[in-house]
């Protein structure tokens, strides 16, 4: 599992706002297993195939709002 940490995710995030995330992520090729840790303020997912650049991440995390730090 890959772990990223999602600077602006927490406990408070409303749950239609993570569903949001979760969403965008899904969109990227490769990504199984999405995981979201609010109260870690990180995501964690599983790849099939080739590790997603960070580029696509921060994208995928910035059309729903969030921002994406550094992988852990």
């Amino acid at each position: 599992m890959l772990r990223y940490v999602v600077s602006n995710l927490g406990p408070e995030t409303p749950q239609a706002n993570q569903d949001k995330l979760l969403a965008a992520l899904k969109t990227i090729k490769g990504i199984k297993d999405i995981a979201l840790v609010p109260a870690r303020k990180e995501i964690a997912f599983g790849i099939n195939g080739p590790e997603p650049k960070a580029k696509l991440l921060k994208e995928a995390c910035a059309t729903a709002g969030f921002t994406l730090g550094s992988r852990m």
